[in-house]
């Protein structure tokens, strides 16, 4: 099974929180814990002498920044602190300045700091920053000082991931270099890049023999949205992909056969990048339909030709779309695929068709195989406006974007990009690639490929194909698409490759 992380919605974290909030001996105690897993953050960050700078809010995490602030201030190191919320945490700021710490009364020169502290505000803080934080954000981004979040970014939502627009010049929301949390991950940290490195600390109570990640996972309804890393840093993160090998009873059928249509006279290459990703990905056979099969057959050999989708022989996916075209005759052959019982991944011009086509949309929600759609933000639009009921915009919201959709057409929705959404068959995964690498020409072809080899396979992630479709085809969207990630970044990161191209990605998708 693929290495995954739960993430949690506010109210969730909120929830959780109640517990140890109630059984606090003295105030603020839960507030301190977790200021002293900001303030260690925080040193780590420094790595040497220099000033912080605080930028507080008036709610908890405000009074997280200036506990963290008096710690760091206790060990001699120079801390101000902008107030810039509608009031103070007290208390909090007390600390501070028995520590030594300042309270300024206007906004410094950014320039003096080493690190800024952003605890402006908190999970519930809406994808806008204010003024004067708006203000004082903008300094230290003037300045180049690195800005450490305390749980989320302020002014990017904790539950989509969305950030404020920036206005007047000024910045909507803070891009940090590293965000600490608590107990668990929030949503955004999977969904937004202003989160930086994201940084996981527990946080507990000396009276409780459960901190604030037991509460999480005590209360889990297992329907959280889950995120798969694929690389961080300079290595591979992604673990647990299925083993490939074939056994000793296994032969060229039996790891399941893929129908790729794909390519036309017109557009050739999409259908040899989407064999390719294909022929690359698993070891079991991969049928070619139609097309400009000479194109992929001269690349690659051990693919198996057909003329037409009704002289096809044994296959347990198909794959229609990359550059197959958007006439009556790509129509066609879409609404006879649609018919058919085999799991089916709909990509590029066959989404075109679906977004046009009344009928075929129609005929996709209905039907009772498995399918999945792979679109990217503007495809996905365009799926959008076609349905009768109102879809999030996935630069807003990818998660509730993609569930509902994936609701609205009973498909699995692989919304495309550096963070892949997958929803649909019941669960909802992000898959962080940690890199740009699969943004280049045919990319997305090469996808399908690999997506295509994987839902033919009769067990995906220890799920049966046959007994759970559904769950069988997310499995094997997400592990297609962290494969693909994977193969991307090996492509440009191997000695003598450099830039990854469509068909390099290609030749790592078998690759661990």
């Amino acid at each position: 099974m693929v290495d995954t992380a739960p993430l949690y919605p506010a109210a969730q974290i909120r929830a959780a929180e109640e517990p140890l909030l109630g059984a606090q001996r003295e105030p603020d105690e839960l507030m301190r814990a977790a200021a002293h897993a900001v303030a260690e953050q925080a040193a780590r960050l420094l790595d040497g002498p220099g000033a912080v700078l605080l930028l507080a809010g008036s709610g908890g995490n405000g009074g997280d920044a200036l506990y963290a602030g008096a710690e760091l201030a206790a060990e001699g190191r120079r801390v101000d602190a902008l107030l810039v919320g509608s009031g103070v945490h007290e208390r909090a700021r007390d600390a501070l300045l028995a520590a030594g710490g300042r309270v300024l009364d206007d906004a410094p020169e950014a320039g003096g700091y080493a690190l800024a502290i952003d605890g402006i505000a908190g999970l519930g803080g809406r994808p806008a920053l204010k003024e004067p934080a708006a203000r004082a954000v903008a300094a230290v981004d003037a300045a180049g000082v690195p800005i450490l979040a305390v749980d989320v970014p302020s002014g990017v939502a904790a539950d989509t991931g969305e950030a404020g627009a920036s206005k007047g010049g000024q910045p909507g929301h803070v891009t940090a270099a590293a965000t600490v949390t608590f107990g668990g991950l929030r949503r955004a940290h999977a969904l937004s890049a202003a989160c930086g490195k994201v940084a996981l600390r527990d946080i507990s109570l000396p009276c409780r023999a459960r901190g604030l990640a037991g509460e999480l996972a005590a209360a889990a309804t297992g329907k959280e949205a889950r995120l798969v890393r694929v690389v961080e840093g300079d290595r591979i993160a992604l673990r647990g992909v299925d083993d490939l090998e074939p056994g000793e009873g296994d032969d060229k059928y039996s790891g399941g056969v893929v129908g790729v249509l794909a390519g036309s006279e017109r557009y050739p290459g999409a259908g040899v990048l989407a064999a390719a990703g294909a022929v690359r990905a698993t070891p079991a056979m991969v049928r070619v339909v139609g097309g400009a099969a000479g194109r992929v057959l001269d690349r690659f050999p051990e693919a198996v030709w057909s003329p037409t989708l009704e002289e096809t022989g044994r296959v347990q996916a198909f794959v229609v779309g990359p550059g197959r075209g958007t006439g009556d005759e790509a129509r066609a052959e879409l609404a006879a695929l649609l018919e058919r019982p085999e799991p089916l991944v709909a990509d590029a011009d066959a989404l075109t068709v679906l977004a046009s086509s009344p009928e075929l949309l129609a005929a996709a929600a209905k039907r009772q195989a498995p399918l999945v759609i792979t679109p990217h933000a503007g495809e996905f639009r365009r799926l959008a406006d076609a349905l009768d009921e109102e879809v999030p915009d996935p630069e807003a919201d990818r998660i509730g974007a993609a569930e509902t959709m994936a609701t609205a057409l009973g498909c699995v929705v692989l919304l495309k990009g550096a963070r892949t959404v997958v929803a649909g068959g019941g669960e909802t995964t992000i898959i962080e690639a940690g890199h740009g690498w699969a943004a280049t020409p045919g990319s997305g072809d090469v996808l399908s490929g690999i997506l295509g080899a994987w839902a033919a396979r009769p067990v995906i992630d220890g799920i049966d194909r046959d007994r759970e479709p559904g769950r069988a085809l997310h499995r094997a969207a997400v592990t297609a698409a962290a494969v693909h990630q994977r193969a991307a970044w090996l492509a440009a990161t191997t000695p003598t490759r450099g830039v990854a191209t469509a068909l390099d990605i290609a030749g790592f998708a078998g690759r661990g």
